[in-house]
């Protein structure tokens, strides 16, 4: 157990250590030589040099830990997963992994990434740990909205970790569903960095291209100083055609860091970015003059953010605090539409040796946001009930104090408690406490299992009865028993809604070994209580209504797998699949999530030569669970992709994405355009 603590001690040193400037390689190196599990630390342009060792994953934990011995059911795709075929939206990689839905074209609610089918608004999205925040409620309808995942290059991710199920013990209200934590590369000891382009070309005319181009670099300034600079430039084209198609869009992102280590075990980061996004129509028209594509998302939406990080090493343990600000603006005709989200995030990591060896993290966060919409918030003169409505900004803070204790009982078993507490100015406190345990009975095996709370405080516009959005379609057809036939309706927010809560069970077991096997199987149970969803109220004041309210009780459950499978020495099978058993509102009866009831992803992948490599994979979605036609029928989309290694420096790459020209539309299969056969080409030059 002694060793557990060395061990524990030394990897919290080895994780925190990127972080900082590294601009002093020397100062690093020897933390690495003597620990086996450490994670490996890659800056830019030192991927061949770098130290390849057993992964190591921040997200799950108030401590670094090995993967395996994570406290929650955990995924990490790696730079080299996002390499291989162009990545104009994250979403297209995130859903290879097992528990993830969603991202099936390039606009609607499909294209979102759900997490075990919970909506976008369950699951927390970080960048190096701190939250992106969101730019749902600047739009008209938040479902309308893009979903905040590409506000960063990807030449600048090192990989991304995917917690699945509740992780407010940790990280509080947004948690609900789970996390998905972006981790960016380090600043390096000496200047290096690299370009990454990419053309997709659409099969047919009428559809749209896409187009990539992104860059990151970093190095020193002076010996304690260190600077790291990105940015990237995609455009999806809108289609031209009157058949079911999208419309485009154009993400633009600029992003600095200034690293100081102004003594050996202290360092401050500044962190500036700023990012637009664009959605584009279509430039033909119909009869009637109008696109024929229509835009999807904001017209034109802007995030800035700016942030001041330390981190320390005290000896005896180590400390983040973070200070940092998230302002997004959506422009609007005649009115302003705007977010503002002011975050203090603190942690204390501290190794103890008290009956067993513990590694403790004690925190807490205060949250200020702030949000104004002329479109949505006092739209209406009365509200359902005939009280005067006026104004159109909202606002509210939060604060919590949370603690995480990992208890290593045996070197083969660990016990993970947390504890959070939330106090909030509308909602008063709630607690969420969890309990998980990891057992490796034999080296291959693990065992692994727990119990969480969740909690999910409602939204600004959720729980403000004047933030009313004008709906003509799928939003009014629950008023359709009342005696609603056209016209349209008001869908308004509700001042008396609780915040809703889960009580989520999982237990899983995997096995790895040094052959390359990788094998895992995990089955979650979650019991909602105060689900917040829309109900049909009836004709008030001129207006028909729905509102948000509680339902009592829901209920998901499912089954997630993967399998990583070496076939012969340059052949591997990868596969992961999601199956959901179930997704129901139990007060009702009624269906309560859009998602597939299965989800396949497999590959082939094939080193052909040191230098020459190829993924042969397909992508299954089954009928849909709930939502109406969404997914009517099942279809699979087969893609090829290859990459080349032209030198240290230089890697092509090139492929074929719905290899059949599969038309989800013509086989009804879907009422989300799934793009048809696309050829692309790439280059990554690094320097």
């Amino acid at each position: 157990m002694a060793r557990r603590l060395l061990l524990t001690s030394v990897l919290t040193a080895a994780t925190f250590q990127p972080a900082f400037g590294q601009t002093n390689d020397e100062a690093a190196q020897p933390m690495l030589e003597d620990v086996t599990d450490a994670p490996a630390i890659e800056a830019f342009g030192e991927a061949d040099d770098a130290i390849r060792l057993s992964p190591v994953v921040v997200t799950a934990t108030g401590a670094p830990v090995d993967l395996r011995d994570a406290p929650a059911s955990i995924s990490v795709i790696t730079r080299e997963d996002i390499e291989r075929q162009p990545t104009n939206d994250l979403a297209t990689v995130l859903r290879r992994i097992p528990g993830v839905t969603g991202g099936y074209g390039p606009e609607g609610e499909a294209s979102k990434i759900k997490l075990r089918g919970l909506p976008d608004q369950y699951t927390l999205i970080l960048v190096d740990g701190k939250r992106v925040g969101s730019s749902a409620d600047t739009n008209y309808r938040r479902d309308l909205g893009r979903q905040d995942l590409n506000w960063i290059t990807p030449d600048l991710i090192e990989r991304i970790e995917v917690v699945r199920g509740p992780m407010s013990s940790l990280y509080g209200s947004d948690a609900m569903g789970g996390v998905i934590n972006i981790i960016t590369r380090k600043t390096g000891g000496s200047w290096a960095g690299s370009v990454t382009s990419n053309y997709t070309l659409a099969e047919d005319s009428d559809r749209g291209d896409a187009y990539q181009l992104g860059f990151s670099g970093s190095g020193p300034l002076t010996d304690t100083l260190g600077l790291r600079l990105s940015g990237s430039v995609s455009q999806q084209d809108p289609d031209e055609t009157d058949e079911l198609g999208a419309g485009g869009f154009e993400n633009q992102n600029i992003d600095a860091q200034l690293n100081w280590d102004f003594t050996p075990s202290q360092n401050l980061a500044l962190d500036l970015g700023y990012g637009k996004q664009r959605a584009e129509s279509s430039s033909k028209t119909d009869e009637e003059g109008e696109p024929l594509q229509d835009a999807w998302g904001a017209t034109k939406l802007e995030r800035r953010s700016i942030g001041l990080t330390h981190e320390g090493d005290w000896g005896f343990g180590r400390s983040t605090l973070a200070i940092y600000q998230n302002e997004f603006k959506n422009e609007i005709d005649d009115g302003k539409s705007d977010s503002t989200e002011q975050f203090i995030d603190g942690s204390f990591n501290l190794p103890v040796d008290f009956l067993f060896p513990q590694a403790i993290t004690i925190g807490g966060q205060w949250k200020r946001e702030k949000l104004t919409n002329t479109q949505t918030i006092g739209t209406v003169p009365v509200d359902y009930e005939g009280n005067p409505v006026s104004g159109a900004t909202v606002d509210g803070d939060t604060s919590a104090l949370f603690i995480e204790d990992e208890i290593y009982l045996l070197d083969n078993l660990s016990l993970t408690l947390g504890l959070r507490g939330d106090f909030h100015d509308e909602y008063g406190s709630h607690a969420s406490p969890r309990a998980y345990l990891v057992y490796h009975p034999l080296p291959e095996w693990t065992l692994r299992g727990g119990v969480a709370r969740g909690f999910r405080a409602p939204s600004l516009t959720e729980s403000t009865a004047g933030a009313a959005t004008f709906s003509r379609g799928f939003g009014c057809t629950s008023l359709i028993p009342l005696g609603y036939v056209s016209g349209g309706c008001y869908m308004a927010g509700n001042p008396d809604l609780e915040p809703e809560t889960s009580t989520n069970y999982e237990v899983g077991v995997g096995y790895h070994n040094d052959d390359g096997w990788d094998l895992g199987l995990t089955y979650f149970h979650t019991d909602f209580k105060n689900k917040i969803d829309y109900a049909p109220l009836g004709f008030f004041n001129g207006q028909w209504w729905t509102q948000m309210q509680n339902a009592e009780k829901a209920r998901t459950q499912g089954l997630e797998g993967s399998a990583v499978v070496p076939v012969v020495d340059s052949l591997i099978w990868r596969t992961n699949f999601t199956y959901m058993i179930e997704a129901k509102n139990l007060t009702t009866g009624a269906d309560l999530l859009s998602t597939p009831e299965w989800s396949v992803w497999s590959a082939l992948d094939w080193q052909a030569t040191e230098t020459i490599s190829a993924e042969f994979s397909a992508d299954y979605a089954s009928k849909q669970l709930g939502g109406g036609d969404t997914f009517a029928k099942a279809y699979v989309l087969f893609n090829l992709t290859g990459a080349y290694q032209l030198n240290e420096n230089l890697t092509l790459r090139a492929g074929v994405l719905n290899i059949a020209n599969e038309d989800t539309a013509d086989n009804g299969s879907t009422d989300f355009y799934v793009p048809g056969r696309r050829y692309f080409a790439g280059l990554t030059a690094r320097f």
